[in-house]
């Protein structure tokens, strides 16, 4: 069996919710120049006893946070759009980013895909929620450096319509070879997550 390990992070994607009860996306928006993606999942775990022995061991999956970090999000108008329902902003009529302090943001779903020597991956954390960007300025030296735009972000589980607390999730993983790969940015895909292999076998 060839060994396989994943390396970088492209074709970063945003799809606004339009409907959380039902989860329903807009189209899929490609988020060009993605330097960088972290995620800590937040799994709480909790243990019982009684009786001198462990009466409940629980764990809880809370989604968890992250940084997305990019080069260009501003570079057309669509763009800047975009990312202001996402933070919070506002688009004025003469085309400023109105930096406002207490607009709602947008939730949305986040899709990226990680290369592989052999096997790539493709993931889709489906509720996820963006805070403003930090920046550093610097002045430039002999090597100028693009500034690069970091987003806190977070994500939670949620429940696929018509499952129930047991079918919580934050989202999806597609690889190379499965049948929805190729077109795996072209919409977020709800269906089929109550949908389990080993219930499919029995």
């Amino acid at each position: 069996m060839a060994r396989n390990g994943y390396f970088g992070v492209r074709n970063s994607h945003i799809a606004i919710c339009t409907d959380e009860d039902k989860l329903t996306y807009k189209k899929p928006v490609h988020i060009p120049g993605t330097v960088e993606i972290s995620m800590e999942p937040s799994v709480e775990s909790g243990t019982s006893h009684a009786d001198n022995d462990v009466w409940l061991d629980e764990q809880q999956d809370n989604g968890g946070s992250g940084t997305m970090s990019f080069f260009d999000t501003e570079g057309t108008p669509e763009m800047r759009q975009l990312i202001a329902d996402l933070v919070g902003y506002e688009i004025t009529k003469d085309g400023r980013t109105n930096l406002k302090a207490n607009k709602k943001p947008k939730p949305f779903a986040f899709m990226c895909e990680q290369p592989g020597h052999v096997l790539g991956r493709r993931r889709c954390l489906l509720m996820c929620q963006l805070s403003k960007p930090s920046l550093d300025m610097k002045t430039t030296e002999d090597s100028p450096e693009i500034t690069q735009l970091d987003y806190p972000f977070t994500w939670k589980p949620i429940v696929p319509p018509g499952g129930t607390s047991d079918d919580r999730t934050s989202g999806y993983d597609s690889f190379t070879g499965l049948a929805d790969y190729a077109t795996f940015f072209d919409a977020v895909k709800t269906e089929g997550l109550l949908e389990s292999a080993a219930n499919v076998s029995q």
